[in-house]
Parts: structure tokens; C-alpha cells; sequence
């Protein structure tokens, strides 16, 4: 009977349920919950709450069960009902589908509860947003630059997500008068609006917060950080008696000295060019026969010499004429004592090598006995001697010369220009005076030296002339106006003054007054003492009224022009575009200043017309011709 009791009751402990036993004496009582049906000792089934007796036959222990029944409850009448989403998360699972469904979830007791979930589903779902940002707002992933309505869909199996977005954005403004370009080649770092900037910022738009704009965004300012070259290189050069001290080291020979210090990503290394003038030295050498001592530079000393010649073995401190033996370097004062041990070897014999026989165009040179020579003549039975020590041994060498010297034939391109010239044997353009020389190929003359093209230039400079004055005239005030020529008085130019393209000039003055009833053109011919003209034109204008097209006052010089091409107006010149005679746009500039040089050297000859824009939005336009 105690084996079948502890058995029931090892059953009963794998059971959902709740155990509580109190024993006193022979009765023993036994509380207990279950969720559906209990069977016991007794060998009945219970499902519903009861007391049950039983009395053990063979120990007359009495078992008192108080059984309560918990129960699995279903619960239909609180449906749970969800409506115009796409997806729902109850009880750990994901309902995504639109329906009814019975899920269980369990009690406090450990039983299961069926509850009924009703689901309605939309098919998607719907999501305002309100926003407002500086120049870019982003959204899952998406960047939006611009204000406006958007609607974003997102698609999730069946279901639709819709977000709206209503945006504003409200631009940042940039200060562009504070854009700069730092270029910093050579360096390591920069600092800019209170920081400090490296190598790793090459390439990069800096941006710098300034004031608040109306709609609440910064404004910016901004550099371009460019030309880093990611090393700081530094270079002493040094002079110095004896030694030197650097980084802590004791330097006694001359040299190149590098360290290198690595901070972040920049490498800065120095260099130390180091020149060091001895305060004593030996100087040991072998010579044959005689042997001369340069000196350095003994300014200063009276009757010093620069050199002393020996002849004879031994130690020497002085010079034959008792002088100490001592240098004064020319830069730094430095003292150099010296002392010469010298060995001369005797001259023991004579022999003489083969004799040279060579054709040669120009120039033969030989290297003989640690001398060079040159010979630009025809040279025979020339003999050149020298002494060589060979170990212990001198000996007189000779060496007979019997040379041809030939000589190249010459073709001299004899030009004097203007401002430049181009030779097509080089391929280069000239801008200076220059004498210049090219073999020109297979000109083979008759003793087989080529020939050379040999260009002797002068090159003389077209005058920079401009003209002052004021040339936009109101006839109700005055119908004529001073003319001024400003230019470099040393060049000596002789001056030109036309009207409307006539032949004869006006006047031939540094200035003039000129008086006129119509818009007039007027043309300054300017040449310098060596024969080079440039061509300044302009146009008097009357402001007769509003109508007036062309109330600018433009300086264009030279003109025509080879290449470079000044434009001026006391107005001010905001634009200048240039067109060619079919009306297509060559060259467009921003000036923003009274003057400003066009480079035309792109262009072909002919004429052009230049379109100019003042700062105030006024217009002109000029001709000019291109002419190289």
C-alpha cells in the first residue's frame, strides 16, 4: 500500500497543479489545485471541487483532499479587436492577416486560457510628418533638399506603409566673399576661424557656423583646403669652427644631417647642412718631383700667399719661408692650422707613348695626367708631358698629338622683331634677345661636320600705352574732352592721333583736345625708337539720352594685339565676353574690377568683337584684331 500511495503521488507532482500536505498524527491532509480532473488514492476521477476521505488499511492513517479546480477557461465574449493596421503583435505572435482567431494564453494557476482574437486589417497604414530643416533633411535613408508634399510607400508582403511628409526647407546661406583657397605646399597644418587644420583635411570644404539667418539657419563660411603635402621639410645651413651641437649630438665632419619628427599624419623633417672648418688637419701625400700647398683665403694678412711650393721630404708646419702653414676660411673666420707630410719621389726615367692621330669636328680634348686640354685648331708633333708616380716610382710620360681639326659651317638667322619670335628649327617662341643654335639635319659639309643654324635675335618691346580721359560726354555740358597718354617716358615713343579712321593724324602730342559733334572713334598709333607700334582705340560718345547703347568709357591696348589684350573702364567691369566674326563665344571672363588682362593666345588671326558689362549692368562693345 505505501508503494502504490508514493507512486499517485510522484503522478500527481508532474501535474499542473498546486500541493499542500499538513500531517498530525494519523491524519494527514493534502490541498490541492488542478486545472481539469484529479485522480486519487482512492482510485476515483475527480473534476470539480470536493473533499475526499480515505483511511489506509494498513496503518489506519487517515488522507483528508481538499481539491480545487481551477479550470481552462474560454473566453469568446471579450474578443479583442484591432482595426486599420497592417500587422498586430499579441501574445508573441504576428497576426498579419485580416480574420478570427482563437490563441490560448495561460492563467496564474498554469492553465491555458482560449481566447478570441478579432482581427481586422487594413491593408496599410498611414503616418503624418511635419518637418522643417537647413538645407537637407533626411528620411529612411533618402536625403531631401528641396520643401514640398512627399509620400513615401513602403510594401511589407500585402500590407502598405504610407508615410506623408510635409517638408520646408530653409536654406543656408553662404557667405561665398569668405570662400578662400589655402594652399599650403610644404607645410603640415593650417589654422583657420580658431582651428587648427592638418594633412588628413587635404581636398576638403572647411565650413565655418556664422550668423543666424532668418529662417533660423546658420550661415557659412568656407576655405578649400588644397596643396598639403603631408611633409614640412626645414633647412639650416651651418657654418661652424671645430664642431657643432645638435640634438644633442657633437658634430665634427661636414655633412647632410636629417631627422625626422611624425606627429599625427604629418611628417616634419629637418635638415642640417652642415659645413665644418677644421682648427688643425695633416695633410699626407707622395708626389714626384715638386709639390704645391693651396691656401684658403688669407684676406687681410699682409703678404700672406696663397700657395707654397716643396721640394723636398719631410714634415713641414711652415713654408720655406717660415710662414705657419694655417687657412682663414673666407665666410666664417675659422682658423685651420695644417701640417704636411710629404714624400717626393725622383723622376727615375723617361719614356714616350705612340703618337694620336684623330679627325675632329670643332673641338678634340684630352684628359692627360690628371689635366684636361682643349684644341679647336689643327694640331701636329704636340707633345705633352707629365710626371706619374706608378708605387714607388716617377716617371716623365709624353704623349705626341697630330690632330685634324675640322669645323661645322654656319648659317646665321640674323632677326630683330617685337615682342617675340618664333624659330620653327626649335619650335620655340622667343621673347627676349638670344643667340641660339640647331644642327640642322643631314647638311653634312664638305670636310663631313655638320652644319648649324645659328639664330641671332633681337627682340624690342611694343609699347604699354593706355589713355586717360574722359571720353562719354554730355553735350550740355561740354562736346569736348583731354586726352592724356600714359606710358614709361624712357621709351622715347613718337605718337598718332586719328579720327574716324582718316588717313592723316590730328595731332602727333603726349595729349590733345579733342572736339566733337558725333560719337567718334579715335585711333592712338604709338611707336618706340626701335620701330614697334601698338594701337590704342576708343570711342567718344555723346549721351544724347536714355537711348543712348554705348555710354562706356573702354580702353583696349594693344590693338591690334599679338597675344595679350588690356582692358580698362573707370566704371568698372563686371563681365567681358569675346565673339568671333560668325558670332560664337571664344572667351568669357569675370572681372569684378576696373581692369583686367585678356590672354588671346588661343585665338587665330582675324577680328573679334568684345562684349563688356559694367558693374552697374551697362553694356559697350569694341573691335579688336588679332594679329601674331
Amino acid at each position: 500500500m505505501k508503494k502504490v500511495l508514493l507512486s499517485l503521488l510522484l503522478a500527481i507532482a508532474c501535474m499542473p497543479m498546486a500541493i499542500g500536505q499538513n500531517k498530525a498524527g494519523n491524519l494527514v491532509t493534502i490541498d490541492t489545485t488542478v486545472c481539469s480532473s484529479f485522480t486519487w488514492i482512492d482510485g476515483f476521477t475527480y473534476t470539480h471541487d470536493t473533499v475526499a476521505l480515505y483511511t489506509s488499511a494498513s496503518d489506519s492513517t487517515v488522507y483528508v483532499l481538499n481539491l480545487t479546480m481551477s479550470g481552462a477557461v474560454t473566453d469568446t465574449a471579450n474578443a479583442i479587436e484591432l482595426d486599420g493596421i497592417c500587422s498586430v503583435n499579441w501574445n508573441n505572435k504576428v497576426w498579419s492577416t485580416p480574420g478570427s482567431f482563437f490563441d490560448t494564453l495561460s492563467t496564474v494557476s498554469g492553465c491555458d486560457s482560449i481566447v478570441k482574437l478579432q482581427i481586422t486589417l487594413a491593408g496599410e497604414s498611414h503616418d503624418t510628418i511635419v518637418a522643417q530643416a537647413c538645407d537637407e533633411y533626411v528620411f529612411d535613408s533618402v536625403s531631401y533638399t528641396a520643401s514640398g508634399n512627399y509620400t513615401i510607400t513602403e510594401t511589407e508582403g500585402t500590407c502598405h506603409t504610407y508615410t506623408h511628409l510635409f517638408l520646408t526647407i530653409a536654406n543656408t546661406m553662404t557667405d561665398t566673399a569668405s570662400v578662400v583657397v589655402r594652399d599650403t605646399i610644404g607645410g603640415c597644418s593650417i589654422t583657420w576661424n580658431g582651428q587648427t587644420y592638418s594633412f588628413a583635411d587635404t581636398n576638403r570644404t572647411i565650413y565655418a557656423l556664422g550668423t543666424t539667418s532668418v529662417a533660423g539657419c546658420d550661415s557659412l563660411m568656407a576655405i578649400r583646403i588644397t596643396g598639403f603635402t603631408g611633409t614640412q621639410r626645414d633647412t639650416n645651413y651651418v657654418e661652424n669652427c671645430g664642431y657643432y651641437l645638435w640634438e644633442g649630438d657633437t658634430l665634427r665632419t661636414s655633412g647632410i644631417y636629417t631627422t625626422v619628427d611624425t606627429t599625427a599624419t604629418c611628417i616634419e623633417v629637418n635638415n642640417l647642412a652642415l659645413t665644418i672648418t677644421s682648427l688643425h688637419d695633416t695633410t699626407t701625400t707622395e708626389v714626384c718631383e715638386t709639390y704645391t700647398f693651396i691656401f684658403s683665403s688669407r684676406e687681410g694678412v699682409a703678404g700672406a700667399r696663397d700657395r707654397a711650393t716643396f721640394t723636398e721630404s719631410g714634415i713641414y708646419n711652415t713654408d720655406l719661408e717660415g710662414d705657419t702653414l694655417y687657412s682663414t676660411h673666407f665666410r666664417t673666420g675659422c682658423v685651420t692650422y695644417h701640417t704636411l707630410d710629404l714624400t717626393v719621389i725622383p723622376v727615375a726615367q723617361r719614356f714616350s707613348t705612340e703618337t694620336i692621330y684623330d679627325t675632329v669636328c670643332d673641338k678634340y680634348t684630352i684628359s692627360f695626367g690628371g689635366e684636361s686640354r682643349e684644341f679647336t685648331e689643327s694640331t701636329g708633333d704636340t707633345t705633352l708631358l707629365h710626371s706619374r708616380r706608378t708605387v714607388r716610382n716617377c716617371y716623365d710620360t709624353s704623349i705626341t698629338l697630330n690632330i685634324i681639326v675640322n669645323h661645322r659651317s654656319y648659317a646665321d638667322y640674323n632677326e630683330t622683331v617685337c615682342d617675340s619670335y618664333f624659330w620653327p628649327f626649335t619650335g620655340q617662341t622667343y621673347t627676349a634677345s638670344t643667340v641660339q643654335t640647331y644642327i640642322l639635319p643631314d647638311t653634312l659639309n664638305s670636310v663631313k661636320c655638320d652644319s648649324v643654324g645659328r639664330l641671332n635675335l633681337t627682340v624690342n618691346y611694343t609699347p604699354e600705352v593706355s589713355i586717360e580721359g574722359n571720353w562719354h560726354l554730355n553735350p550740355e555740358v561740354s562736346n569736348s574732352t583731354v586726352l592724356r597718354i600714359v606710358d614709361n617716358p624712357a621709351d622715347h615713343n613718337t605718337y598718332k592721333w586719328f579720327k574716324n579712321n582718316e588717313a592723316t593724324p590730328f595731332s602727333t602730342a603726349d595729349s590733345v583736345t579733342v572736339t566733337v559733334t558725333d560719337n567718334t572713334d579715335i585711333h592712338l598709333q604709338s611707336t618706340s625708337n626701335k620701330g614697334c607700334t601698338a594701337d590704342n582705340w576708343l570711342t567718344i560718345t555723346l549721351n544724347v539720352g536714355i537711348d543712348d547703347v554705348d555710354g562706356l568709357n573702354v580702353n583696349l591696348y594693344p590693338n591690334p594685339t599679338s597675344r595679350y589684350l588690356n582692358v580698362e573702364s573707370a566704371e568698372g567691369i563686371s563681365t567681358v565676353v569675346v565673339y568671333n566674326t560668325i558670332g560664337q563665344q571664344v572667351i568669357r571672363r569675370d572681372i569684378n574690377a576696373t581692369a583686367a588682362q585678356l590672354d588671346l593666345g588661343n585665338l587665330a588671326v582675324g577680328t573679334y568683337t568684345l562684349q563688356i558689362l559694367s558693374a552697374n549692368g551697362e553694356q559697350a562693345t569694341r573691335k579688336f584684331i588679332v594679329n601674331k
